[in-house]
């Protein structure tokens, strides 16, 4: 059995300064964005860079997760994963994590290698050229995720663990520094 309150104190000795597991519908997006908003609105630029980035990676959990729930039990249905924002000295780290099957999970980790491989300006190009392709061609995530490599000026962390029902977990993290580089 898990002690709530052990619980509680190892995300305060660790730092957490936001944590959510659950349902990723457009509600709950709302509150946590909220909540993001206002635990960092002394800092305005570093603010919006957590606000867009959270964003980014909270949409792939509500519409990639393999685990889906229905919060109202009607017909929408919404991923199922878990996010949280843990403070350092110099940064805070954003990560997510959330089940996946192989086949859909295996482009984000190929996008993310070739993200994390180009230099800054080179992002930017690519970026561009992303953007001059057809609808449909884009291969969902590829804007997404050279935008959160652009914000943090920072690679995007990923790993992946094998899980018995032949799924994987996907998680994937970025550090955003808390002085502004660029």
């Amino acid at each position: 059995m898990i002690d709530t309150q052990e619980l509680i104190f190892d995300m305060k000795e660790h730092n957490i300064n936001i944590s959510y597991t659950g349902a990723f519908d457009s509600e709950i997006l709302g509150v946590i964005a909220k909540n993001l908003e206002s635990k960092f609105s002394a800092d305005p630029k570093l603010n919006k860079k957590l606000f867009k980035i959270f964003i980014e990676f909270a949409q792939n959990i509500a519409l990639y997760s393999v685990e889906r729930v229905s919060e109202n039990n009607d017909d929408h249905y919404s991923g199922f994963g878990s996010i949280f924002i843990r403070e350092f000295e110099d940064s805070y780290m954003l990560a997510t994590g959330n089940k996946a099957g192989e086949k859909d999970i295996q482009p984000v980790i190929e996008k993310c290698k070739k993200i994390n491989g180009l230099s800054r300006d080179d992002l930017r190009q690519f970026k561009r050229a992303q953007r001059r392709l057809p609808p449909g061609k884009k291969g969902g995530g590829n804007i997404g995720l050279i935008q959160v490599a652009l914000m943090a000026n920072n690679p995007i962390n990923y790993k992946t663990i094998e899980l018995d029902d032949g799924n994987l977990f996907y998680m994937q993290s970025i550090l955003i520094n808390k002085t502004m580089q660029n």
